[in-house]
C-alpha cells in the first residue's frame, strides 16, 4: 500500500469532497488545517471513513472505533491515518460481501 503513488492524491480528492463549499480552496495541501482551513468537522471525517471503505474496498468497522479524532489536524494527518487503517484493513483479509 505504502507502494501506491497515488494514495495521497485519492485522499486529497475525499478530503476535498467533503469541505463545505464556503471553505473551498483552489489547492488542498497537506499542511492545511481540517477544521480551521477547510471546515471539516468529525462528521466530514466520518464521512472520509465511508468513502476509505468504498475506494480502497475495503472494511474500517472495528479499525474506524481505534482513530483518536483528536488526532487529526492536518490533511497529512488524515494522509497517514487512512494509510494506516486501509493498510490494517487489508492485512485483516478481503471485505466481507454482504449476502
Amino acid at each position: 500500500m505504502t507502494g501506491d503513488p497515488t494514495f495521497e492524491e485519492k485522499v486529497i480528492t475525499m478530503i476535498a469532497q467533503a469541505v463545505p463549499r464556503r471553505f473551498r480552496k483552489a489547492a488542498i495541501t497537506p499542511e492545511l488545517s481540517l477544521r480551521k482551513d477547510l471546515g471539516i468537522d468529525s462528521l466530514g471525517v466520518a464521512s472520509l471513513l465511508f468513502r476509505l471503505e468504498e475506494t480502497f474496498g475495503v472494511a474500517l468497522d472495528e479499525l474506524a472505533a481505534d482513530v483518536d479524532l483528536g488526532r487529526l489536524h492536518t490533511v497529512r494527518d488524515a494522509i497517514d491515518m487512512s494509510r494506516r487503517l486501509v493498510e490494517q484493513a487489508r492485512a485483516a483479509g478481503p471485505r466481507a460481501e454482504s449476502a
